[in-house]
Order: C-alpha cells, then structure tokens, then sequence
C-alpha cells in the first residue's frame, strides 16, 4: 500500500536502493551487496545484489523487483492521502531608478514586472500559496534626491559625485586634474540623452552616439546614506507573507503604490530577507520558506558590493538552519552588463536553486516574468512533504518504518534511501531525511528529499511520490 503524494515527482537515477522485506528495525542500503546476517533482510549499494521479497538474491546493479521497490509490501499496514509542505515566498523587489528603464513592448520594466506580478498572485493554481514583498532600496525620506554638496546631504552624505578624466576613452575616476595628467582635465561624468551610455561634457574621451539632438547630461551627486543599509529594515516585509488568495488584495495594493527610486543595495536587502524568511520558517516549521530576488541590475552600495560578496549571503542562508533557498529573476536589456546572466546564476547557485532566470526585455517582459514566477512555485513544492500523524487504523506512527518511493512516468518504483540528516546526503546516492531526529524523541513533522535525489526526482513531472508505512525503513550507508 502506497502513501501518495501527487508530487510533482520524477525519475530518480538513484541513489537509494531496493531491499527485501521486513517488518521491524531498519535496513541499510550500504557500499556493498551482502544478505541481512538474520536472513530476514538485504543491503545494497552502487552495483550491490539486490534481495526479492522471498529472501533471494540477485546479482547486477539495482533494480526493481517485482514491479515494486519492496518487493511485494506485504509489511505495508497503512495509506494515506499526501500533503506538500506549504510553500511561502518572501520577494525581495528590485526597485530601483533604472526599473524605469523602457522595453521593447514600450512598457517601462517596472510596469511589466508589477503587471507580471499581480498576474500571478491572482492566478487561480497560486492559491494556497503564502506570498510576502519588501522593496529595495528603502530610501530615507528626508534626504535630498541629488546633490552637489556634503552639506545639502546634511546626516544622509557625503554627496557622491563621479568626477573623471575628459580625455580618457575608459572613463578614469579622477579626484582632481593632478589624476588626469595627459587627460585632459577633471571633468564630471555625463549620460547621454538619446543614445544608451556615459560621456563626460565637453569632453572627447566618452562621447554620445552622433545622434541628431543627443547631449551629455552631466550626473548629479547622490547623497550616500539615502539608501537604507539596514538588513533589519529589509527584514521587515512591507507586506508580511500570507496565503493567497486572500493576500492578493494587499500585494497589489502595494505594487500599485510603490514608485522605483535610488540605487542598488543587493546585501543588505537579500541578507534582510534571508533574516525573515529563516524567522518565518521557525514560526511554521512544516512550511518551505523561500527568498525570491528580483533584480535589474547588479549590486553597487552598501557593503559588500560584490557579487562574490552577495553569494556569500545567498549561500549561508541556504547552509543555515533552516535552510533558507534564494530564487533569481534578473531583468535586462541588451545595453546592461554583459556579465549579468553570469553573476546572477552565481548567487542562484548558492542560494541552492541551480540557476537565475533572466528575463531579456527585447521580448515580453511580462510574459517572461509570469512564466519564470511559475517555474519558481512548481519547483519550491517539489521534495518537501508532510510527515503522517499515524498509521491508517489511528495507531501511533512508528517512524522506522517509513519508506518513501518514487514511480516515474512509465511505472518504474524505486525506493528512496533513509538519511539521518541534511548533512548526510549522498552526493551520488541522495536520501531523504526527517526535519528533527526522532532518535532524540522529537517528533518529526516533514520529509525532506535530497539534492542529488530531488533534481532527479523534478526531471519527471508526470512522476508520483509515495510513502509506504509499516515496512523496515531503508538506510543509505557508506
């Protein structure tokens, strides 16, 4: 009898091998094939023999017997109807000034994106999910937009002002012309009015595309405390996470009324969020909560600054307990950093979700976005799943008994092997283990599968995950 999850399940090349049945204790899928010493039980490993149901053993690497992981599961004693772990997502919203940059739609990103948005969250096959937003940068009210001095930043300066040499074809900051011997003089530094790049005014270094009515527009200063370095206010979710659809209405809200200004502070928002998400996840122990940055540009305040810096972040919040994992969309144009897609697959990848969405805005933003944001919630449900509270009959769950199998699209079961913790999992072999060690006499309340075995397990979505109760709990070892 089977314990069906409905997952969005996979084949598994795994990892976490069959073995003969039994009803009591534990078995081990281990390094090596060898019967269990009682005879009532088998191990196995990479190419180990496989035991059948009636005590026998077959040579070869593993497989299924019988059609089933477990031989004919005759132990089984209970099913019961799967429940995923509830999935919350904590956005961390890009909104800063180049958000009102145009797309090719004529839209600017910013209104494709909230559109995107709110497309989503209103989206019937979105309800269930718990959905929170914080905007970055947070920008303090009282400081100037620009500036040209320290003093007009009073509290929120020094003003930040790029200065660099006139004649230098690679823009090279200056403080004075004593930087620029040999390039022409200290000069501040412009953006063209037309044609996408930096120039400097009057100058011959940076010059504008020769475009009928193009100027250098020189930049003003920033003040450089405008923008909020604080990760405790970026931990505060200007919308708190909360199931949709009933959340809907507030999301919206303030997608509506949120205005992009200021510059990029990518650390401080994503270890704010990381913060909250890790917070939330204590508070609700059986949810999934994840971190979703989307971003149009890369880091360039608040410290570190660096992308090697902000995957640092990213990857300790994945590392934590609980594991908080970070999700990616970037939205670019042709004109942004060549080195986008790269940077932001750096911190996806250490955030533990594989690889960044990029959305290019020569095509549907929109469309791009929506797309992405479903990738995001499919992959976020998968390999996380409710413990059952007891066997069929109401008989208290023994949990050395669980054993969790995977049938792909074309029947195939295989078993997926027992580990004791997230630390513990098999690089080639995978596993699964219990949020809390019941060892301990803590009472488990999810499942969890592992990398190696979960990225298997979603390459099938027609798969089905089942967890059977009662038969000997299968242990990857060595």
């Amino acid at each position: 009898m089977a314990y069906s999850f409905g997952s969005p399940g996979a084949w598994i090349a795994l990892a976490a091998l069959s073995a003969s049945l039994g009803c009591a204790g534990t078995k081990e899928v281990g390094s090596s094939g060898t019967a269990g010493r009682d005879g009532s039980a088998a191990t196995t490993g990479t190419g180990g023999a496989i035991a059948t149901g009636t005590g026998g053993a077959t040579d070869g690497p593993p497989r299924v017997i019988g059609g089933d992981a477990l031989g004919d599961a005759a132990c089984a004693t209970a099913t019961q109807k799967a429940q995923q772990v509830p999935l919350d997502l904590y956005i961390m919203m890009d909104s800063s000034e180049s958000m009102n940059d145009m797309t090719a739609s004529g839209q600017t990103k910013w209104d494709a994106v909230r559109t995107a948005l709110t497309t989503f969250i209103q989206d019937p096959a979105s309800a269930g999910l718990g959905v929170g937003i914080q905007y970055f940068p947070l920008i303090a009210t009282a400081a100037p937009a620009t500036c040209e001095t320290d003093q007009a930043c009073g509290a929120y300066g020094p003003c930040g002002i790029v200065n660099v040499c006139s004649l230098s074809a690679s823009g090279i900051v200056c403080a004075s012309d004593s930087d620029c011997v040999g390039m022409g003089t200290c000069v501040r530094l412009g953006v063209c009015g037309i044609s996408p790049g930096y120039c400097v005014p009057g100058g011959t270094g940076l010059s504008c595309t020769p475009t009928f009515g193009d100027e250098c527009l020189a930049i003003p200063g920033y003040c450089a405390a405008r923008d909020s370095c604080s990760v405790p206010s970026y931990a505060m979710p200007a919308v708190e996470v909360a199931t949709l659809p009933g959340a809907a209405t507030a999301l919206v809200t303030s997608f509506t009324q949120h205005t992009p200004d200021g510059l990029t502070p990518t650390s401080a928002a994503l270890q704010g969020a990381i913060s909250h998400a890790q917070a939330r996840a204590r508070t609700y122990p059986t949810h999934k909560v994840a971190v979703l940055l989307a971003t149009d540009g890369e880091p360039d305040e608040c410290t570190p600054s660096d992308i090697a810096g902000v995957a640092q972040i990213a990857a300790a919040g994945f590392a934590g307990t609980p594991a908080i994992s970070t999700y990616v969309i970037g939205v670019f144009g042709p004109d942004d950093s060549p080195d986008a897609a790269t940077n932001l697959n750096k911190l996806a990848v250490s955030g533990g979700t594989e690889s960044a969405f990029i959305v290019n805005t020569t095509n549907n933003v929109e469309q791009q976005f929506v797309a992405d944001l479903n990738t995001v919630r499919s992959s976020g449900l998968a390999c996380q799943y409710m413990v059952p509270n007891s066997t069929q009959d109401g008989g208290q769950l023994d949990y050395y008994s669980v054993n969790v199998e995977f049938t792909s699209s074309s029947g195939q079961a295989v078993t997926i092997g027992n580990v004791k913790n997230r630390a513990s999992c098999s690089a080639t072999k995978g596993g699964w283990y219990y949020d809390v060690d019941p060892s301990t006499g803590a009472k488990p309340q999810t499942i969890s599968i592992c990398d190696t075995s979960c990225t298997a397990l979603k390459a099938d979505l027609s798969g089905k995950v089942n967890i059977l109760l009662g038969c000997q709990t299968i242990i990857v070892v060595g």
